[in-house]
């Protein structure tokens, strides 16, 4: 479970750091709100797509 966790860990990290970066560049202002729909949507369907994976492998 370790190596899974610190794989969803920095998915996120990069995941996150790619959305600020490109909103920043787009449209010059950061919206907390927006990026923490963004993070919740993002492990979301990540998390929904292992345990998807796992339904289909298992």
């Amino acid at each position: 479970m370790d190596i899974r966790r610190n794989l969803y860990v920095a998915a996120f990290v990069g995941a996150s750091l790619s959305y600020i970066f490109n909103v920043l560049a787009f449209t010059g202002t950061f919206d907390g709100f927006r990026w923490f729909v963004f993070a919740v949507g993002f492990l979301g369907v990540t998390f929904g797509f292992e345990k998807f994976m796992g339904w289909q492998t298992g």
